[in-house]
Formats: structure tokens, C-alpha cells, sequence
């Protein structure tokens, strides 16, 4: 509705008519401007009656003829001769097959008819209707054409002077007497004109009634319907043309039923009610509108569900994005019907507006064409209808693209054979944005077409458009730059939906890169971030690598623990860390390529990092697979920390104690299973003891078997010390007292 209003204010106060008013300085046709006591010219009488009799003998017999001429003579002429006939006609079908059985026209009667609307469409192709809007002209036209019969029934019957109207010669000749050539000709005494120059057709050599004369003929009705009723019954007039024309339905011929309708009902029928237009058309038309509105109104809200409700079956309901095109290719296995979720959905909605636009548009032809209103109404219903008509119709185009775009790309998939869950989306997010392009150049398109019909000019209508412009030029430039950036983004294809990456200070997984923005799964939400953003940040893209082609979607992973600062490993205890290490990731079947390393930069604390790929789908298996590598590091770690140990005796313990101590450890290790001893060694004398560093290894054993069997070394080894007489000291601490003075 507010499309609908902003399309009508613009019509407002652009000032273009949607259909032309009465001037003020109309001339008024002959008779009507002053009394006069010169006699009045039966048509019989005027010079061009003979010519007139033979042009309606002709159209007679040769009814494909064509009613515009190389003079005004012709044109005029044929069209007058023509309208008669058309209205002779519709009286004689009416009359000869009205008491025809059945309640529809019969074969020949609907052949007469056929052959009237045709001499009918020839008379009505003689005006110029370019004052009046697209989307009304051809209604407009036809009763400007009844109208002007009735006009020229008044002039050539009540003409109080000899009128001349010039053939091709005559023309030539009347330009040699002017200062200026012109190829226009005015009835005298009317401002009736005929002209071959017409604004849209300048090769124009035909002579048709102007635009000025079509867009005033109304008025001119007018002023003469009354006097039109007054005259006598000639050979080509038609008294009642205009009143059957108005006052019932259907174009011509009404309906052969309602012809049948008894006198009483068709005169209560046919009474003007409001706005010039009969109680008939006026209820029917409530009907009509009645029925579209609810229609419309239903499946409005069918169509808005699609995109709220969500209902316990998610195969009815399911959002538009990436994640939920992913999800419905991966329970592939579980629910063929799946994968078709959200193109079947998209189909919906096409066949929810398809019904809109169709329905929009029969009506607006069931009260413009077969109730055949007329006048205001007429421009007023059919403005409103052509509005709403095209508004749908541009929905309709962006649902069925969008429909379109989504089967597309799952056709695409399923031709190129690969099953990945990820190539559905990134197909998805290369087809659909060039299916809204395409949408949005339509819908202008469309919008163009809508504000012709509307009859705005179509200076004015390229006028307007440069209103987008200007709102560009002031508010949307970082939209241009975002849209920009997302073609580089698509063209460049520096990433690609489904990797892993890192933008700025985002890291996740890519599911959407749209025109304007893209869009990143981190592990607590998604991220939106433009396009322009994108483009200047510095991107890690952690799933670009050599691959194999057909390996499936790879991410990059890169896990770093920082060692204890406070005790740094030894050389030999960074060797041992990196093999049980090494070991452990070489068994892990979801590190593809791991490399470990001990960082050792200088004035920082040393980190234990591992690089490799990995195969996850989502932030949940991510952090799962983080998660256990963190773990078994930090259980290596602890592992080799305790697996290298130092073995303080006391001062006291003698040179035998002291060699006796390796070969009481050795003993301890060689009956623990698992364990080996490779050094004991008397590495320091410190303050309180002699030192023995000790370095076990221990590579087979699980974690918890390695804690408890360090739990039985210890206990062992305090036993057999003890036994040996081996002393284990404190630390000595002493204190220093200053004597008070």
C-alpha cells in the first residue's frame, strides 16, 4: 500500500493528467456560439455527402480496409462513414438474434460481432490517443471514438455553412496560401483537427484526429448531447450509440442474457448510481474487488508464514540460509525428500503470487472490458489495479529467480557428481546473487513500464530515476563500495564458502558472500562483516593448500602450548616431548600432515606448536578435536616432565653409597614394565646434596598406567634407599639474629 501511494503522489505532483481535462478555451462546435438566422445545411447538401455515400458503400464490401488517409478528407470521411455502420450494426445483430435461443450469442451472431469490432478497431486506430495513459488509452479511445461520432452527427446535421474539407490537392493547395507549412487541418468552426504530425510517429503521412482533439472530445459531448438527441433521424446517425455504449456491459454487444432481461430489471439496472456509473456495474465490480482482496489476502498470509512459522516438521519450514541448505544435503541418506526443502518452498511462494497477479489481472479486465466502466471510474479503478498489478508482478519476478537460482545450483551439483557439503552453498552463493541482479533489473524495468502505463511522459520518467542517483551519490557510497568489494571478492575468489579463515581478528568458518557482506560461523555467533571491510583486512585462509583435486574440504589447524617459564625443558627433554609427541599424532587418523615443532625464540617462553589439516564441518567437531590435542599435549608434557627428575643424597653418604645409587634405580626401573632407565647420573654437588639427574622413558604405558607406575617407583625407591642407609636431607635454612644494642 505505501508503494501504491508513493506511486500515486508522484503522479500528483508530477502534473501529468491521466486524463485530460477541458480546457478552458474549447471552441465551442458549430451552432453553440452565438444565434444565428442563416439556415441550417442539411447534410445532403454539403459537398462531400456524395463522397461520403460511396466511402460507406465501399466499407460495406471491403471491411479490412484502412480508416486513416493521406488527407484529412479521407480520414475524416471514412471514419464517420465507418462509426455509422459500426452502430447500424450493433442494432441489427441486437435486434435480429436477440429472440436467438440459449443464453450466449449463437455462431453467426458471434461472427457479425466479430466482423463489427473489426470495422470498430479500424475507426478507433484513426485517433491519436497519446494524451491519455498507457494503461488507459484503450478503453478511453474507444469511448472518444463514440464520442466524436456523436460530435461530427451534431456538426454535419446542424452546419449553417458550407463545409469543405480538403483531400491530399486541396492540402497542397492550402499550404501554398500559408506563411508556414503545416500538415494539420481544423474543422471550421470546431477545435476538431486533423494532422499527420504526430509527436511519437515524425514519418508519420496519415491523417488522424490529434491528440489535443481526442483529449477534449469529451467536453465537446458534452455541450452537444442534448442538441444530438433533438435531431432527426438521417442515414448515418446513431441517436442512442453512446447511451448503450455506457449503459451496459460489454465492449459493444452486452451479453446475450442480459439483453433478455425484462425491461423493468434493465432500466433499474442501467440507473447512473455514483460516479456516472450503473447500479450493475457498481455491485458486480464490489463483488469482484470483494473476491480479490480476500484471495489475495489468504495467500498473503500463507506467503508471509512461509518466512515466520516454523512448525515441529522441519522439511515445511526451514530458514534461507547456507547452514540450513547444508543441513538438508547432509540427512541426504536419512531423507531424499530433504534436499529439495528449499527449492520446493521457493516453488510455493511463486505459486502463492502467481495467483495474486493473475487474479489482479482478470479483474482489472472483468471491470474495464466486460462491466466497460467509463469515465473517472474508469481511470481511477484502472490506476489502482495497474499499481497493484505491477507491484505483484515484481514480487513475482524476485520469488521465481529466487526459485530458480535454488534449483539451478542443486542442478549444478548433482551434475558435477560431488556430493561435498559445501559445494551446494558455494554454488548457491554464485548463482543466487546473479539471480538477484537480474531481479532488480527487472523489477526497474518493470517499475519503467508501471510509471508509462501511469501516464507519466518518458522525460519525466527518466527525471525521476536520476532521484536514485542523487541518493547515491549522497548516502549509499560505502553501498557502492560494499558491492564493489563483493564483486572482487567473487571474481578474485580469495575465499569460498565452506573454508576456514581467518579475517581481521574472526576466525571461522565462511557460509554466506553476499553483495554487500560475508558472513563467518565463529564459535560463539555469526559475524557479518562488508564486503569492504573484508577486502582491506588481511585474510588467512587456513583451507587453502595443495590438495588432491576431489579431496574433500580441508581446514588449517595451528595448536600452540606454552611450557612451564619458570622451569624450562632440558635439550633432552624437549627431544623426549617432540617423539612422544610425533608418535602420538602420527595415530591420529584425523590429523592430516601434522608437523610438530618447540619453538625457542630468544626472550620468549619456549611453546610446544603443532601444524596440521584437519576435516571438520562445523565450530563443534573444531573445538572437539582442539580439545583433545590440548589435552594429550599437556599429558606429554607432564609425562616428560616427570620422566626426567633429580635424585638428591646427603653430604654424608659414602663413595660406595654414592655408586650404589644408579644400580638401585636400574633395579627399581627394570621390575616396573614399561619403563627404561637411560641415565643416572651425579650431575651437581648443590648447597645440601649430591645430585643424580635422572631420565626415564616410558613409551608405551596410557597416561594414567604411567602416573601409577611413577606412584610405585617412588615408593620403591624410598624403600631402597632407606635399606641402603641413603639419606635424603632437607634443606637448611639459617637465620641470622642481630644482637640488640
Amino acid at each position: 500500500m505505501a508503494f501504491l501511494a508513493g506511486l500515486l503522489s508522484v503522479i500528483i505532483l508530477s502534473g501529468v493528467p491521466l486524463r485530460a481535462a477541458s480546457p478552458s478555451s474549447v471552441l465551442q462546435p458549430l451552432g453553440l456560439r452565438h444565434a444565428s438566422s442563416l439556415p441550417v445545411i442539411p447534410l445532403e447538401d454539403q459537398p462531400f455527402y456524395p463522397d461520403l455515400v460511396q466511402r460507406a458503400e465501399l466499407w460495406r464490401h471491403t471491411p479490412l480496409g484502412q480508416v486513416v488517409g493521406n488527407s484529412p478528407q479521407e480520414t475524416l470521411l471514412n471514419f464517420y462513414a465507418v462509426m455509422a455502420d459500426v452502430g447500424l450494426l450493433i442494432e441489427s445483430v441486437e435486434t435480429s438474434h436477440r429472440n436467438d435461443p440459449g443464453l450466449f450469442w449463437n455462431r453467426q451472431a458471434r461472427a457479425e460481432i466479430e466482423e463489427v469490432e473489426v470495422l470498430f478497431n479500424a475507426a478507433v486506430d484513426a485517433l491519436d490517443g497519446t494524451s491519455f495513459a498507457l494503461g488507459v488509452r484503450p478503453y478511453l479511445k474507444d469511448e472518444a471514438a463514440i464520442q466524436l461520432k456523436h460530435v461530427l452527427d451534431f456538426i454535419f446535421n446542424s452546419s449553417r455553412q458550407i463545409i469543405s474539407i480538403p483531400d491530399a490537392k486541396a492540402m497542397k493547395a492550402l499550404n501554398d496560401g500559408r506563411s508556414k507549412d503545416t500538415q494539420s487541418w481544423t474543422l471550421p468552426g470546431s477545435s476538431i483537427v486533423l494532422t499527420s504530425e504526430l509527436a511519437d510517429k515524425p514519418m508519420n503521412s496519415d491523417f488522424l484526429f490529434s491528440a489535443s482533439t481526442v483529449a477534449n472530445v469529451a467536453a465537446m459531448y458534452e455541450q452537444v448531447k442534448q442538441q444530438v438527441a433533438d435531431l432527426d433521424d438521417q442515414t448515418f446517425f446513431t441517436r442512442n450509440f453512446y447511451q448503450d455504449f455506457v449503459h451496459t456491459p460489454g465492449r459493444l454487444f452486452p451479453p446475450k442474457w442480459y439483453l433478455n432481461l425484462p425491461a423493468g430489471a434493465r432500466a433499474g439496472l442501467e440507473a447512473e448510481v455514483l460516479f456516472g456509473q450503473t447500479l450493475f456495474r457498481l455491485v458486480l465490480s464490489i463483488v469482484a474487488i470483494a473476491l480479490l482482496l480476500l484471495l489475495i489476502t489468504r495467500l498473503a498470509r500463507l506467503l508471509i508464514r512461509s518466512y515466520k512459522t516454523r512448525s515441529n516438521d522441519e522439511r515445511l519450514i526451514w530458514t534461507l540460509d547456507s547452514l540450513a541448505l547444508i543441513r538438508s544435503y547432509k540427512t541426504r541418506s536419512n531423507d531424499e525428500r530433504l534436499i529439495w526443502t528449499l527449492d520446493s518452498l521457493a516453488w510455493k511462494r511463486v505459486v502463492l503470487v502467481l495467483p495474486m497477479v493473475m487474479a489482479t489481472k482478470a479483474v482489472e479486465v472483468f471491470i474495464d472490458l466486460y462491466l466497460n466502466f467509463t469515465g473517472t471510474a474508469l481511470v481511477v479503478l484502472t490506476v489502482l489495479f495497474e499499481a497493484a498489478y505491477f507491484s505483484l508482478f515484481v514480487l513475482l519476478v524476485f520469488l521465481f529467480l529466487e526459485a530458480l537460482g535454488r534449483t539451478l545450483s542443486e542442478g549444478l551439483v548433482r551434475l558435477s557428481g560431488d556430493q561435498d557439503i559445501w559445494r551446494l552453498s558455494r554454488t548457491s552463493n554464485r548463482v543466487m546473487p546473479i539471480c538477484r541482479i537480474l531481479s532488480g533489473v527487472v523489477a526497474v524495468a518493470l517499475i519503467y513500464k508501471l510509471l508509462l502505463q501511469l501516464g507519466l511522459s518518458p522525460n519525466l520518467v527518466l527525471a525521476l530515476s536520476t532521484v536514485p542517483g542523487l541518493a547515491i551519490g549522497l548516502g549509499a557510497s560505502k553501498l557502492l563500495s560494499n558491492l564493489f568489494a563483493g564483486l572482487s571478492l567473487q571474481t578474485d575468489r580469495p575465499l569460498k564458502v565452506g573454508e576456514f579463515c581467518e579475517i581481521g581478528d574472526k576466525q571461522g568458518f565462511l557460509t554466506k558472500i553476499g553483495l554487500r557482506s560475508v558472513e563467518i560461523e565463529t564459535v560463539t555467533g555469526k559475524v557479518t562483516i562488508p564486503n569492504a571491510v573484508a577486502e582491506d583486512c588481511i585474510v588467512n585462509n587456513l583451507s587453502r593448500h595443495p590438495a588432491e583435486p576431489g579431496s574433500p574440504q580441508r581446514q588449517g589447524l595451528d595448536l600452540s602450548l606454552e611450557l612451564d617459564p619458570n622451569d624450562p625443558f632440558s635439550p633432552d627433554q624437549m627431544t623426549d616431548l617432540l617423539a612422544l609427541a610425533r608418535a602420538y599424532v602420527a595415530n591420529r587418523p584425523d590429523l592430516i600432515n601434522p608437523c610438530l615443532t618447540i619453538e625457542l625464540e630468544p626472550g620468549s617462553p619456549q611453546r610446544l606448536r603443532c601444524i596440521a589439516l584437519i576435516h571438520v564441518e562445523n565450530w563443534r567437531d573444531y573445538i572437539n578435536l582442539q580439545e583433545s590435542l590440548t589435552l594429550a599435549f599437556n599429558q606429554l608434557i607432564d609425562r616428560v616432565d616427570r620422566s626426567h627428575f633429580v635424585l638428591g643424597v646427603s653430604y654424608d653418604s659414602t663413595n660406595e653409597q654414592l655408586a650404589a645409587v644408579p644400580g638401585i634405580l636400574r633395579e627399581i626401573i627394570a621390575r616396573t614394565p614399561g619403563f627404561e632407565l637411560k641415565a643416572c647420573r651425579l650431575m651437581e654437588i648443590a648447597e645440601f646434596s649430591y645430585n643424580f639427574k635422572c631420565h626415564l622413558i616410558c613409551p608405551t604405558l596410557n597416561y594414567k598406567q604411567f602416573k601409577d607406575s611413577i606412584d610405585a617407583i617412588n615408593k620403591e625407591l624410598l624403600r631402597e634407599l632407606a635399606a641402603a642407609q641413603i639419606v635424603i636431607p632437607f634443606p637448611t635454612a639459617i637465620e641470622i639474629q642481630k644482637d640488640e644494642i
